[in-house]
């Protein structure tokens, strides 16, 4: 008898001494992703998909963050250590003509404290677009800031046009 007591006792105690707190719920918000539509560059109002496109960080270990993939938008995570970020747009990858664009990011960050399991967020300001060598012939015709700052992921923070 005494074990099934103490048995109760161990599984009430397990159960009690987790809190709602511990666990990082699913809705919670989290650091957002930048996100980038692509649209038409001879007509401004239209999305426009871009073939195969493969999405890396800049730099010698670059690490891909979309592969392969024909879409007319994306998300992007920036970094969350630096106040700035570089990625390598590269169009029609694997295909008969691949183009590469290279556009640097700068920001400022803000993080914010969510709650003790999922700890904090990093929120980005001053969201600018610079892109490195813009007369090269590759295929970005331009970049517009829709919105600068980088709270959430409900609607677009950039467009590039091609």
């Amino acid at each position: 008898m005494t074990k099934y007591v103490l048995l109760i006792l161990t599984v009430l105690c397990v159960f009690t001494g987790c809190t709602r707190d511990d666990i990082c719920a699913e809705g919670t918000a989290t650091t957002p992703m930048l996100i980038i539509t692509f649209k038409d560059s001879a007509n401004p109002a239209d999305a426009k998909e871009v073939p195969n496109l493969t999405v890396k960080t800049s730099g010698l270990n670059g690490v891909a963050i979309l592969s392969r993939t024909t879409t007319d938008s994306i998300a992007i995570p920036l970094n969350t250590n630096l106040d700035m970020a570089s990625f390598i747009f590269k169009k029609d990858d694997g295909g008969s003509t691949p183009n590469d664009a290279m556009v640097a990011f700068t920001y400022q960050r803000e993080d914010l404290y969510v709650n003790r399991a999922c700890g904090f967020k990093t929120i980005f300001t001053n969201l600018t677009t610079q892109e490195e060598d813009p007369n090269t012939g590759n295929w970005i015709a331009s970049i517009e800031t829709l919105n600068p700052t980088v709270a959430n992921e409900t609607s677009a923070h950039l467009t590039i046009f091609h």
